[in-house]
Order: C-alpha cells, then sequence, then structure tokens
C-alpha cells in the first residue's frame, strides 16, 4: 500500500507538471518574463535533471541521463550562460516519462532502505520519492505563474474534458456541481453521423453517443479530479452504459489509461472495465431542450410542487382524508 500510495503521488505530480510545461505555446518556451530568471524550457529540464540526480544519485542506482545537464539545468545555471543548445522539449518531456518508469521498475521493493545523503530531510527511499514529489509540484506552481505572464494560458486556464456515460443529463449534473467547471454542454460525439440528433443516438440509429464536454479551470480542479468523477458515475464494467472517455491532448489519453489500469488493478468491480478510451472527435451539441436539462426539469417540478401545496382545494383535500 505504502509503495502504491508513493509511486501514484509520483505519477500525479508529474503528469500535471508536464500538462502545464506543454501549457505554453511552442514560440514562448523560450521567453522569460518578467520577475523571473529563467524560461519555462529550463523548468521542465531542471525537474528532470534534479529528480534523476536526487531520486537515483542518493538511492545508489546509476545516473541514466548525459553529463551536460548538469551545466544546463543544476541549480544556479540560466539559459543566458548556455554555450550549447539544450536538447529539444519533445526530448526532455520523453526522458521524464522515461524515468518516472524506471523509479517504478527499480525502486518499487526498496522505500524502506535509507538513502546515502539527507534531501529535504528524506531519510528512506520512500520519503525521497516524496520530497522529489513536493519539488515538481512546487515547480510545477512557478510554471503557473509564467504562463499567466506570458499569456500562454487561454481564457483564464480553461480547458476541456469530454466523457460519455450514458444518459447526460446525470452527468451534466455531476459535474457541474464541482468547484473549478466553468461550463457543461450536453451533446453527442464518438461517431461519423454529422446529424445526430437526441432521437436517433438514443434510438441507437445514429453511432455517435451521449456525451458531456466539459469546460474547466485547471488551476482549481484538476483532469484527474473529472476524471474521477466520470468514475464515480458510470458503470465501467457495463457494455449497455455506452461509457467512454475521448482525450483531447497526449497527456489526458496518458492519464485516463493509467486511470483505467489502475480501477482494473484494484479489482473492485468482479467483471472487466470496458469503458472505451479514444481521441476526441467532433463535439455535436445537443438540441436547446437538452442544455441544462436537470435544472429547468427540477425548476419546473418545484414549480407545479409549490402551486399544488398552496391550492385551498388540495389542502381541505387532504384534511378530510386525515379524518
Amino acid at each position: 500500500m505504502r509503495a502504491a500510495f508513493a509511486f501514484r503521488l509520483l505519477d500525479k505530480h508529474m503528469n500535471q507538471f508536464i500538462h502545464v510545461c506543454n501549457e505554453c505555446p511552442p514560440e514562448k518556451r523560450g521567453a522569460i518574463p518578467e520577475g523571473y530568471k529563467n524560461n519555462i524550457h529550463w523548468q521542465l529540464g531542471h525537474v528532470l535533471y534534479i529528480t534523476h540526480r536526487e531520486v537515483l544519485g542518493l538511492s545508489k542506482q546509476p545516473l541514466i541521463l548525459p553529463e551536460s545537464y548538469k551545466t544546463l539545468f543544476a541549480y544556479g545555471t540560466k539559459p543566458a550562460d548556455w554555450t550549447e543548445e539544450p536538447p529539444e522539449w519533445n526530448v526532455l518531456i520523453t526522458q521524464l516519462k522515461e524515468l518516472r518508469t524506471y523509479i517504478h521498475d527499480t525502486l518499487q521493493d526498496r522505500l524502506d532502505e535509507p538513502v546515502s545523503e539527507n534531501f529535504l530531510h528524506a531519510e528512506t527511499i520512500g520519503e525521497l520519492i516524496y520530497a522529489s514529489t513536493m519539488h515538481i509540484f512546487y515547480h510545477q506552481g512557478i510554471i503557473y505563474g509564467m504562463n499567466k505572464s506570458l499569456k500562454a494560458v487561454v481564457i483564464e486556464a480553461s480547458d476541456t474534458a469530454i466523457f460519455a456515460g450514458g444518459c447526460f443529463w446525470h452527468m451534466e449534473k455531476s459535474f457541474r456541481e464541482l468547484e473549478g467547471v466553468t461550463d457543461v454542454s450536453t451533446g453527442y460525439t464518438g461517431g461519423k453521423d454529422d446529424n445526430p440528433t437526441y432521437k436517433k443516438v438514443v434510438s441507437q440509429t445514429s453511432d455517435h453517443l451521449e456525451a458531456v464536454e466539459i469546460q474547466f479551470d485547471p488551476n482549481v480542479i484538476t483532469y484527474e479530479e473529472l476524471l474521477l468523477n466520470f468514475w464515480k458515475n458510470v458503470d465501467p464494467t457495463n457494455a449497455g452504459d455506452r461509457s467512454a472517455v475521448f482525450y483531447r491532448s497526449p497527456a489526458q489519453k496518458e492519464i485516463v489509461e493509467a486511470s483505467k489500469k489502475e480501477l482494473a488493478a484494484a479489482r473492485q468491480y468482479s467483471k472487466p472495465v470496458l469503458t472505451k478510451i479514444a481521441a476526441a472527435s467532433t463535439f455535436y451539441k445537443a438540441e436547446d431542450e437538452h442544455q441544462n436539462y436537470y435544472k429547468r426539469v427540477r425548476g419546473a417540478v418545484k414549480k407545479t410542487m409549490n402551486k399544488y401545496y398552496s391550492d385551498p382545494r388540495y389542502l381541505e383535500q387532504n384534511m378530510w382524508d386525515w379524518e
């Protein structure tokens, strides 16, 4: 359980760190915002280098990155002093993911072993992984600030997620109630029909699924938290439930695939997890009467009941019945 928690925490913050790095457009990754000493390219390389050096070095594992990374990304270095071109962005992202896998594979059975020297007061390898996770989280916060300074985050850091889970009215309600969700639209996606309607989809004469498109602020709620809410509101083992997750980026794909594997490994269900994972395609908004449906229906029912209970004829009838 301790190993599972340590690595789950590492995976969560590593995924979030990669996500916020990729929020910065390529043309701005080399810019240094006012008030900062380094650019986002350096931040990415620094987290890779320090996690590599501290976790592998202090757990007595062989280092796997080139020695040149020290002169590029160690504490005290900065882009203005670079005498060579840094590794490309995608190379650093790939190496960060490979490092995470390497840490899983080599250290999962060694969490109680002592480290060779102190790093952020860590005494064991398990504590070392936790301390490194906090270091990643710290730099994630810095990059959020840098993105805002560079105006890299569009519409107040808005992002999008798409989930299908059977009836979209229920799904809409569960997501609208989450803090950080700014808008939810119901609609149809996942098929090839270019003219889906509610009647066609519910009768399964269209190949689309009922789905919800969620706008959210990643500074308030993460994609992982939205995904957790999704799992709670579907039966992922029911083929008839027509549940699916449509990812909009490589980062989302990686997160949902890992989450599905974790759900299956937990053996919470007696049957296989069947929820589909696919790249997002065109999202067709549902008809107006299906938008914000649960609130409109709830309001109409409440209005009807208030009128009903305030009708003297109803009260007289019920008083008679009580006698």
